[in-house]
């Protein structure tokens, strides 16, 4: 414990905390306490304030720490309100009492708590978001004077309207993103991280190393499949960089990948782990719960869409070394696949304890209560894998450092939620949506995706879905789209806002490693990851690809989808059948995968023989330019 005595007694103290409320949830989760929803969100958040505050301190010196002391305070007399009053609070008549002085307080401190620790943790955008839609709420009257505003007018929030939605409601900052974030959220980035700090983490780079590494563009491939796994287990594309990335990026680099080529698949990689099951980034829970369905519902819905996503970065991969002619790593660097197994094999241990609980029916919560245990009991199951009170308490602390901002996500835009709701501007925007797209749903989806990346921009997939999924989701379910696609849709450019210019704030953290400029990898990352734009709008237009039971459609829908990402890929990449690709074929291919998102035997036909003419054409060119150089 030396490395804790040399600890600063602010390190001490976040420790501390970090311990009880992992204690807390786990206790929540467990079968031994029915914890009350109000209590578990306000206990939760209350946890998450006080962590927040030590971690991000105002400023050094008296003002600085006073100002701390002082929202500490508030967080233990606000939040602890919520908790001794649970009772009366659930059964609160809403909109019909006037709220007291006490509860005027504690409800407006609740939302100043929420804005600071968000801006301290997640920086300014979506407290100043929040600060917008909260001046919405009051001003609205006064917008139908303002013509280009008229739309957006409603008849007002009072104060009293305003604090019981905010506070004496499920509908407001207790809602549900931080429900979701209480229940589910905290466990399962509580599992990622201690089975990660255990080793698991660099067990599963190894398996990859030794599965891929021997290909073509094998070392980009380990960044592929290894920064999908570790995404699972971290939930955030910018911790996922940081941990894979300091291992592949300077492995392609060496091998001769262009630094910013290498930067941006390791960032389009570590994205993809938030919509890989069986365990999605913290926005999938949230869509769970918004949907009123079981998460392996989720779960079995994003499985094809994320089997496509690293099928087509695994595409672009591999075309980019054929056209750098880049070589594969040695056997002797990529290791032994028996090897690597025999020494970790017990860390995939809790995820099939994750995975099967799931599909048996259990909770989220229940599954995660015991995919934990498993993951704190794993690294004692064999003498080479143990780990000491310090790394245990170092996991536990690291995972709840990646939870408590997302509780301060949640907290903030259930504030946003909350005036959507009691404002009605989630009906008002459905209606413009559907009015600039003549009510054609194909344009209301490019809309909808151009929405996605305004309202995301620079922001966590967490906060950025709860917006879109509130104010987007709905216009596409209105035109037609399945509530599912529809708010897959939105979670996965949600998700595709970390790598979409100007604020790529995974290429950005991709960046450094990688030597190169922000702004050139931010780039690079969202032109190689094109054809994962694709994506959405396949699934949208092909539901068989949401529910992967076997079928002669699914299979057709499948296929289709594969061939359209290929012509992407080749488009992007400008390599194909052993050969660059002119500017006319790449127009070409681009206009094949267009016709293959929509079913239709005649489109689909057409593609598939200007594709395999293409490949005809591209190999016998290189052929002849082959037989001619030798000549």
């Amino acid at each position: 414990m030396s490395v804790l005595a040399e600890m600063s007694l602010r390190d001490r103290m976040v420790c501390g905390l970090a311990i009880l409320m992992a204690l807390f949830h786990l206790v929540a989760a467990s079968p031994l306490w029915l914890a009350p929803n109000l209590v578990l969100r306000s206990g939760h958040l209350l946890f998450a304030a006080l962590i927040v505050l030590l971690l991000y301190p105002m400023a050094r010196g008296w003002a600085g720490r006073a100002l701390d002391f002082a929202l500490a305070g508030l967080a233990i007399i606000c939040l602890g309100y919520a908790i001794i009053f649970a009772p009366q609070i659930v059964v609160r008549p809403p909109w019909t009492l006037d709220a007291s002085p006490l509860e005027i307080f504690v409800a407006l401190g609740t939302v100043v708590l929420a804005l600071e620790i968000t801006r301290r943790s997640l920086g300014p955008m979506i407290s100043i978001l929040c600060l917008i839609f909260i001046a919405y709420a009051f001003v609205g009257p006064y917008l139908r004077h303002v013509d280009f505003l008229r739309p957006l007018a409603h008849g007002g929030v009072g104060l009293n309207e305003f604090v019981d939605q905010m506070y004496f409601s499920f509908e407001g900052i207790f809602g549900t993103a931080l429900g979701v974030s209480a229940e589910y959220i905290f466990l399962f980035v509580m599992f990622g991280a201690v089975l990660q700090v255990a080793g698991g983490g660099d067990f599963f780079i190894a398996m990859t190393r030794t599965v891929t590494g021997t290909s073509r563009g094998g070392p980009a491939k380990i960044a592929v499949i290894a920064s999908g796994l570790m995404g699972m287990m971290s939930g955030s594309s910018v911790a996922n960089v940081a941990t894979t990335g300091s291992l592949t990026i300077p492995m392609m680099k060496n091998l001769g990948y262009p630094g910013r080529f290498a930067g941006a698949i390791e960032a389009i990689a570590s994205t993809g782990g938030q919509i890989t099951p069986p365990i999605m980034g913290a926005a999938a829970f949230l869509m769970a719960a918004i949907l009123g369905i079981e998460y392996v519902e989720v779960v079995l819905a994003a499985s094809l869409p994320a089997l496509l996503f690293f099928g087509a970065l695994l595409i672009s991969v591999h075309l980019m070394a054929l056209r750098h002619d880049l070589a594969p790593l040695p056997r002797a660097e990529a290791g032994s696949t028996r090897r690597v197994m025999a020494q970790g094999w017990t860390f995939i241990l809790p995820v099939i304890v994750l995975v099967v609980l799931m599909l048996q029916g259990f909770t989220p919560s229940y599954a995660a209560f015991w995919g934990v245990l498993a993951a704190l009991i794993t690294p004692f199951l064999r003498r080479s894998t143990f780990i000491g009170a310090e790394q245990l308490i170092a996991g536990i602390r690291s995972g709840v450092e990646g939870a408590v901002v997302v509780a301060a996500a949640c907290a903030s835009a259930g504030i946003i939620v909350g005036i959507v709701q009691i404002s009605g501007l989630g009906f008002r925007f459905s209606a413009l949506v559907t009015d600039f797209s003549g009510g054609s749903l194909n344009v209301a989806l490019v809309l909808a995706m151009l929405a996605s990346f305004i309202f995301g921009m620079g922001m966590p997939t967490t906060a950025a879905y709860i917006i879109q999924a509130t104010l987007v989701a709905p216009a596409l379910v209105k035109l037609g789209a399945d509530p599912l696609a529809a708010h897959l849709f939105v979670f996965y450019f949600a998700v595709l806002g970390q790598i979409t210019p100007p604020l790529a704030v995974a290429a950005y953290a991709a960046a450094p490693i990688a030597g190169e400029s922000a702004s050139r990898v931010g780039w690079a990352a969202f032109a190689i990851g094109l054809p994962i734009y694709v994506i959405p709008f396949l699934f949208v237009a092909n539901l068989d690809l949401l529910a992967p039971s076997f079928s002669v459609e699914l299979l057709y829908s499948l296929t289709r989808s594969a061939l359209a990402l290929i012509c992407m890929s080749v488009v992007v990449v400008g390599w194909f059948g052993g050969g660059r690709l002119n500017l006319v074929l790449r127009a070409l291919l681009f206009v094949v995968a267009a016709l293959m998102i929509h079913p239709g035997l005649l489109t689909s036909g057409l593609g598939v023989l200007v594709l395999v003419l293409t490949y005809l054409f591209q190999t016998l060119r290189h052929r002849a330019r082959s037989a001619e150089a030798s000549a």
